[in-house]
């Protein structure tokens, strides 16, 4: 059970940081920092889970979540939050939004993958 994930961030520094954390745990990643290429992204790679930053100049984060909501692109994919919000703002952003749950930027790096290989061990196994 390693996983994939893919992390959307304007923030390239973030992207690479989270890539190196996730990808010294075996888990595979896909990281952009532009919006636009997630579609290819999700269809191409098929992750287990989607890491979705709110606050993104380019595409605001809900009209993300348009995209990622497309079953035809994301499958069984986890959608989560990724964001320096408060806890309790990304807990309320969660149920409003109806996505999976989130991941505070300003977490320890231990509850930041514990978090992420729960939502992995949660996405339905595609058949290989």
């Amino acid at each position: 059970m390693n996983g994939k994930v893919l992390i959307v961030d304007d923030d390239e520094t973030i992207v690479q940081g989270m890539s190196m954390l996730l990808e010294t745990e075996g888990i595979s990643v896909f990281g952009t920092s532009s919006p636009f290429e997630v579609p290819l992204l999700l269809r191409r790679e098929q992750p287990d889970v989607v890491l979705l930053d709110l606050q993104m100049p380019a595409m605001r984060g809900e009209a993300m979540l348009e995209v990622t909501r497309r079953k035809s692109m994301t499958g069984d994919a986890r959608i989560v939050l990724f964001s320096g919000r408060s806890r309790r703002e990304l807990s309320e952003l969660t149920e409003q939004l109806g996505v999976d749950g989130f991941v505070c930027k300003s977490d320890d790096t231990a509850q930041i993958l514990r978090r992420i290989r729960f939502w992995i061990r949660q996405t339905p196994r595609k058949a290989s």
